[in-house]
């Protein structure tokens, strides 16, 4: 078996396929990358633009990342309930979703929440997700309020709901919810958030976690395994930063 493995690293069959997000990966299967219609989906939802704008982030590969929400929102519909997003700027991981799984076609609605100009400041927040968020305003994120509502514009049943979080959740109002992703950038945003909705969440709820495990955000990563142990589960830490719960 060992000689089997070494000779492969002489041949070079152990090559590189994936090196982008912070991680390099090699002797892996990566025929998700290869399907033809997640590649449309990703390259469209990665690389749209609207009068000019283009997202900022196209410079990160985040394909897997992407993987992983479609994997999720695939079996979230197996559950009755709508699809959220807190966090969105440009949509890239929710933008890959909706074309994957023609969401305009399904009986279910999309609720997309940000301020669509960046993270706001929100008290309780570290001195390590302050400096993030001041990094990241200024060189990552802009006005994407318009570019937003073009690009989800061929899809009737996604809700683009500008405002400071949690203010902006009474546009849900008593519906369920079977996909929750989150990346508001700071734990406390994320705590109040996931306290008022848990209880929308329907069992067998997929709840993706963007920033669970990067590097400089130990808040969230210790918020949501405390929170996830007050529900008696925990969560599972990804490669690509992600975290994945599963509401049982």
């Amino acid at each position: 078996m060992f000689g089997v493995f070494n000779k492969l690293k002489k041949t070079g069959t152990f090559r590189t396929r994936y090196a982008g997000d912070g991680i390099i990966v090699k002797n892996r299967n990566f025929g998700f990358m290869d399907d033809p219609k997640f590649k449309a989906a990703y390259e469209w939802s990665a690389f749209y633009a609207h009068k000019g704008q283009k997202s900022p982030w196209t410079d990160v590969d985040l394909r897997w990342r992407s993987h992983v929400c479609v994997w999720a929102a695939q079996l979230a519909l197996k559950h009755e309930g709508d699809f959220v997003e807190c966090g969105v700027d440009t949509g890239i991981l929710s933008g890959t979703i909706w074309k994957m799984l023609d969401f305009e076609k399904l009986d279910r609605q999309f609720f997309l929440f940000d301020t669509f100009t960046g993270t706001p400041e929100v008290a309780g927040m570290t001195e390590s997700e302050k400096w993030f968020r001041k990094y990241h305003n200024k060189h990552r994120y802009s006005d994407t309020y318009d570019y937003i509502t073009a690009k989800t514009a061929g899809y009737p049943n996604i809700k683009v709901v500008q405002g400071f979080l949690p203010d902006t959740l009474g546009a849900l109002a008593e519906r369920k919810i079977a996909y929750l992703s989150m990346d508001l950038n700071n734990a406390p945003s994320e705590k109040v958030v996931i306290e008022q909705l848990w209880d929308r969440l329907v069992p067998g709820a997929m709840i993706v976690l963007d920033d669970y495990a990067y590097g400089g955000f130990d808040p969230q990563y210790d918020m949501w395994n405390t929170f996830a142990k007050s529900k008696g589960l925990t969560v599972v830490s990804l490669p690509t930063s992600q975290g994945l719960l599963i509401k049982a």
